[in-house]
Order: C-alpha cells, then structure tokens, then sequence
C-alpha cells in the first residue's frame, strides 16, 4: 500500500480519507486524524504502524503491527478526545472517589452529613462491588443496570438509582464518562416479590397527605396524656404538643435550648438540629441550611395550656443548667442531660405511649409516626388558624409555599361540590 494512502479499519472508515503529509524525520509521510492523532504507517512489510496524541497535557502514543489492530486501538481514543474525556482510562473506584470527595463541590454546596453518608454507602454496597476494577470508558449501561438490580427491594432501588443517576453526571462533568443513557436504568425486580403498586389520588401532587395520614386534635391529646404516664411524663407530653403545634422537626426538637424560645413573643427560633450518622451524634444547621422562625399557641386545640407550659420548662432547664445536670441547657433531654437519639427515644419513650393509644399493635393498621405531629401543625395553621400558605411555609421551613399547599390542600376539593352545582 502507498505511503500515505487511506487505512482500511476493520470498523469503519475511522481512518480512511485524512490528510496526509511529509515526516520531519525521514523518508514518507504521516496520516493527520480528527483531535492531533498523527499516525505513522509502517515503513516496511514488517514494520509497525504507529500514532501518538496528545492527551491531559501529555504526550502519548500507541503501536500496532498492522493497520487494522491499530485502527481499533485508536477508537477509545477518539472517543476520548472527542469527549475530552481523558479521566475515562481511569477505574471506575476513582470516578467514586471522585463523586464522594467533598472538595469536589463548593463549600456553600457541599453535601449534609447525613446525605454524604447515605451516598457513601450506596457505593460501597452496590456500585464499587461492580464498576470499581472497570476501567470508566469500559463502563456499559450493563453494569449501572446490574448495581440498581443488586438493591434488595424497590425502594433501596430508587434509592440506589438516583445515586447512579449524580454518579453518572458527575462523571459527565469530570471526564471520566462519556454516555449520559448510562443513567437510563430503573430496578429491575426479576424473580423476586414485587411491592404493590401505590395507589394515589387524581389529580393530587405524589406530596399530596391524605386527611388519614394526619392525627386529629383528640389523637394528639390522648397521645400526651400516655406520655404523660412515663418517667418524665410532663416533660414527654409538652414535646409530643410542641412537636404538634409548632412544627418542629424530631432533630429541632432535640437540639432545641433555652435560648431559642422566646416565652414572652411565644416564637422558636429554629436554626439547629441533631441528626445521627453511622452512630454518631452531630449538632449542624436545619434541613436545607436554612434557619426560621415559628410560633406555638397559648392554648392547642385539645385544651393544653402550651405556653404557660413551655415558659416553665424553659425556667426549669435554666435551673438544671445551673445545677450541672443539663450543661446544654436542653428544652427535652435524654435522661443523660445529652441529646436524644430517636432509636433511644421509640424504645423507652415511645413504644409505651403509642401502644397506650392504638398506634401500635396486632391488628392495628396505623401508621402514624412523631412526624406526623408535623402535619398536624402545618394543617392546624392553614384550616383552624386560618394562615396564609406563604406563612406556613416559612414557619415550617418548607422551600416553597407550592408545596405545601400540594401537601395539605390540594387541588381535588371541592371537585364533585362544582361539578354537581353545574349539572343541577
């Protein structure tokens, strides 16, 4: 074959056309390719072909004793290239080293603790035991559909799936991957028992709470009076209300301290939490990074006298602040003086009381949880005080007003009201 003539690969014209020109080192001439690949046919019968590039500001190069081997050698870097994608020749357990090193987002963007761990051992359970010796560019659409299939049921697999689906962009971003439809997986069940399939309302936001889901004013109160039966009976009842009331989360309550209620304005600022990761307990700022500020009722809708009943808690805790038994000055601390854990919390506290009152047992269908007391602030603002959603939303710290009145109003009432109007 002449110098300088089209290569004839065996997967396509990847080589064929380009132009050529004269070698600055001897007889000859080289074959310029698409994105600096120069390409060196063989001198002679027994020669080797050769071509080198320049890739992540190096200078690199391959060799092949014939036209086609090289040929196919030069698609990976091509696609390389063409992707400017140089990190794609690393293991896929540098892509996740990569997706979970913190450095890799800015510090106002950086990951909760909670969520980096929860990533964290996403990838060492399901993805590492599959992508990790592979190098990135290797990584087929097979292997991230084979690590959301390892997740035992559909629900770790959604989770497991949206952990490839940012696995997958990062590594878009980084250069290590190429192909964004290694995102386009989903749990796949095979042999295994399927869930049954949720059912939801028409026309309802998948946010939307069902009036069932939320205890009612009595629920709350009965709830309160079993805590009331414990070891810290008073102490118990006033959270379980607080929590109904005010809207605080289970991590706002435990970290809450003397110096974020005011009595006298009947406000909570909220501008900590307590959240547990891999057994241990860390103090940061509130869900999203945002702190707010709320308000609780003198009286709750059942009778509880809750202000009187928080500005008391609120002078006794200065008391056992002062007395070393409470050094964090706690609104509702463990029995240690420390911060709850919510394992500690459902065995000695709650399991009592929500047997008292029928939300746990045989037979029993409920599934009411200390969020839900959540829902019962959030309702109990929009429906009984009449407050705006924008209002709510900010006293609850949702992001948006749009969910929450996707979450407690809806959008389906009122329907049959109307249409049974028209078609009188």
């Amino acid at each position: 074959m002449p110098r300088g003539g089209a290569l004839r690969p065996v997967s396509g014209q990847v080589l064929a056309g380009r132009a050529s020109r004269a070698a600055t080192r001897g007889d000859g001439e080289v074959i310029e390719l698409d994105h600096g690949i120069t390409v060196y046919p063989a001198r002679n019968e027994h020669g080797r072909w050769r071509a080198v590039w320049q890739e992540a500001g190096k200078r690199d190069q391959c060799e092949a004793a014939t036209e086609e081997k090289l040929a196919a050698k030069l698609e990976k870097v091509t696609a390389r290239l063409a992707a400017d994608a140089p990190n794609m020749r690393r293991p896929g357990a540098d892509l996740i080293t990569h997706y979970l090193h913190p450095d890799r987002l800015p510090v106002s963007a950086r990951w909760s603790r909670k969520h980096a761990h929860t990533q964290q051992r996403l990838c060492e359970r399901f993805a590492a035991p599959v992508i990790a010796s592979v190098a990135c560019q290797d990584i087929k659409t097979e292997h991230t559909q084979a690590i959301v299939n390892a997740a035992p049921t559909a629900g770790e697999g959604d989770r497991v799936r949206g952990m490839i689906s940012a696995l997958v962009t990062v590594g878009l971003d980084g250069g290590y991957l190429a192909n964004p439809r290694l995102a386009k997986v989903h749990w796949q069940a095979g042999d295994r028992a399927l869930p049954a399939p949720d059912v939801s309302v028409a026309g309802e936001s998948v946010l939307w709470i069902e009036p069932g889901e939320i205890p009612s004013d009595d629920d709350v109160v009965k709830l309160g009076q079993a805590l009331a039966a414990g070891r810290h009976g008073d102490r118990d009842e006033l959270m379980a209300n607080a929590a109904a009331y005010s809207g605080l989360r289970w991590g706002e309550l435990t970290a809450l301290t003397i110096s974020q209620v005011d009595a006298s304005a009947r406000t909570i600022t909220v501008d900590r939490k307590v959240v547990e990761v891999a057994g241990h307990l860390y103090v940061e700022a509130p869900k999203n990074r945002k702190r707010r500020r709320t308000i609780y009722p003198r009286c709750t809708p059942g009778g509880y006298p809750l202000a009187d009943k928080l500005a008391a808690r609120v002078v006794a805790a200065r008391s056992e602040q002062a007395a070393g038994t409470n050094p964090l000055g706690l609104l509702y601390p463990s029995p240690t003086g420390k911060y709850w854990r919510s394992s500690n919390f459902q065995r000695n506290v709650l399991k009592r009381a929500y047997l008292a009152v029928g939300w746990r047992g045989a037979d029993v269908e409920c599934a009411w949880t200390w969020h839900s007391l959540r829902h019962v602030f959030c309702t109990t603002a929009l429906f009984a005080w009449k407050l705006d959603a924008t209002d709510v939303a900010r006293m609850a710290g949702h992001s948006n007003y749009r969910i929450t009145l996707d979450m407690y109003v809806g959008s389906t009432a009122g329907v049959l009201d109307r249409a049974r109007t028209a078609t009188e």
